[in-house]
């Protein structure tokens, strides 16, 4: 199968070694940096979009946010099927936009970048995951020219906003979101509280003005507590007891006759971009949309929007 990437900076060069290895044939790459390139490792760059596009079934974008909607455009008009990294849009009016060209082809198969679906640190805890009740997540990030055509929230924590819609079936009833602009003219730190119609709650912190990087996701239900560090690839889940198991131990307190039992993950392998890029290929094969295809990604495309218009509010008084 033809497939054609476009973007070639840090995710493009990412993708380019893993389509090497996947089912799919490198047809080309465009780039407008690498107008003056020939080709990279025997794959010719094109220096028009357009006739990559009419030579290819399928198509990675990964180019920066603000081409993401024109390419994906072209994209759905020319009948090509379509990876685009996250976020899929710089903006939910241009996601809207691009979610009524694709009713008028229900046969493209679509599939938004949310590579941390297919972290091996997740896809180890989610069998665990049962009714949380408090989600706690940072994601913090050094500095990086990458990413800034668009806030924080829409760069990092649509990751975890992602993962957190994945897990969490109720609606959103209230939102409390607030952000600060440090050194660019959109959100560079955010913090959200989201409320769910079952109570429970999320708590989610990023932030890409951090002297190290950090992606802990901690969850908290009825007798368990799981620990996933996404950037380590290791995962903790401690079960809660009242009776005495195998290898479990009793809580450190002589009131609470409580026992607990702890499993590591150790260090995970796996390659989630591999991963995803298969699930694409399998997707197209079968004729069957992904569980991250563009009109799922829009309720994450929304919750961000809605969490960065009330943040900025209270980065705006600042």
């Amino acid at each position: 199968m033809k497939i054609g990437l476009f973007g070639f900076g840090h995710l493009g060069k990412i993708h380019f070694k893993c389509l090497k290895v996947s089912d799919f044939h490198i047809q080309g790459i465009y780039d407008p940096e690498y107008y003056d390139q020939a080709n990279h490792e025997g794959v010719p760059f094109f220096t028009s979009h357009e006739k990559l596009f009419d030579e290819v079934e399928a198509c990675i974008i990964a180019s920066t946010t603000s081409t993401h909607y024109e390419l994906v455009k072209m994209a759905i008009e020319k009948g090509v099927h379509v990876f685009v990294e996250k976020p899929m849009t710089q903006t939910l009016n241009q996601a809207n936009k691009l979610i009524k060209l694709l009713k008028e082809k229900p046969e493209l198969i679509t599939m938004v970048g949310f590579v941390e679906r297919y972290n091996p640190t997740f896809k180890y805890i989610k069998s665990h995951i049962d009714n949380p009740r408090f989600m706690e997540v940072h994601r913090l990030s050094t500095f990086s020219n990458r990413g800034l055509d668009v806030s924080v929230v829409f760069d990092l924590m649509i990751h975890d906003l992602d993962l957190i819609l994945n897990l969490k079936a109720e609606s959103i009833i209230d939102i409390k979101a607030t952000g600060v602009k440090l050194i660019t003219d959109s959100l560079d730190i955010c913090n959200v509280r989201l409320e769910f119609s079952d109570f429970s709650v999320a708590n989610i912190t990023a932030s890409r003005m951090s002297m190290k990087n950090l992606r802990k996701f901690r969850v908290f239900q009825k007798d368990s507590y799981i620990s996933m560090d996404l950037n380590k690839k290791e995962a903790q889940v401690i079960n809660l007891s009242d009776v005495k198991l195998q290898d479990s131990m009793r809580v450190p307190s002589e009131k609470i006759e409580k026992y607990f039992t702890l499993k590591s993950s150790g260090t995970l392998k796996g390659n989630a971009i591999l991963d995803e890029l298969n699930v694409f290929y399998n997707s197209i094969v079968n004729g069957k949309q992904t569980a991250s295809s563009m009109f799922n990604a829009l309720k994450t495309t929304k919750l961000a929007d809605e969490i960065e218009t009330i943040a900025l509010q209270s980065a705006n008084i600042m």
